[in-house]
């Protein structure tokens, strides 16, 4: 089946959402990161702070709560923002062709076979530098950012997803950005996208 969809998963500096961003337009198809937020928030009744709290988030676990048939007003708040973006991004996969960034989407959206899972990566000095610089930061405090935003997102897939953070056999394409650059990965994206998988 043709590809639809584009999920990009990336280490925190590794410009994976402006690679995505420029990507989406290239393709003119939408592209979803924190806007996924507003949709979900929309079908959850939730509100939108919740998510961008829960991303946020370090001591990630999955309730025992959830695992069990118990009603779902006995899933945790944590549970049930992660299973609000689960539905949601499964609902825009159906609706329209799009780039997804983050939030798991690649394995939320496995079972499909029109999706491409892209994941993006850097050297850690140059990660660093970039959060330095966007953030107008030291490079030490950049480093201790990155460094917790890293081990978030690590603990995130493990408890919502049971993936390895980064594990090559999870993507179709693993590209280092920081030594190809954003037009190269752009390009090499793209051209996967408008072949059949």
């Amino acid at each position: 089946m043709k590809n639809r969809i584009i999920t990009i998963s990336r280490q925190f500096g590794s410009s994976g959402r402006d690679i995505g961003e420029e990507l989406a337009k290239r393709l003119n198809i939408s592209f979803y990161d924190k806007e996924i937020f507003d949709e979900a928030s929309k079908n959850s009744g939730i509100d939108t702070k919740f998510f961008e709290l829960f991303e946020k988030r370090t001591d990630y676990y999955f309730s025992a709560a959830f695992q069990s048939d118990i009603a779902n007003s006995y899933i945790s708040l944590g549970d049930r923002v992660f299973l609000s973006l689960a539905r949601t991004i499964q609902e825009i996969a159906e609706r329209e062709p799009c780039v997804i960034v983050g939030r798991g989407a690649n394995n939320i959206l496995a079972k499909r076979d029109d999706v491409l899972n892209v994941f993006i990566y850097a050297d850690k000095n140059k990660r660093i530098s970039k959060i330095a610089d966007v953030y107008g930061i030291t490079f030490e405090k950049a480093k201790k950012y990155t460094e917790i935003v890293d081990k978030s997102r690590i603990r995130y897939l493990k408890a919502y997803t049971n993936q390895k953070f980064g594990n090559a056999e999870d993507y179709h394409l693993c590209i280092n950005s920081g030594a190809v650059g954003i037009e190269s990965c752009v390009s090499a994206i793209k051209s996967l996208y408008d072949r059949q998988l």
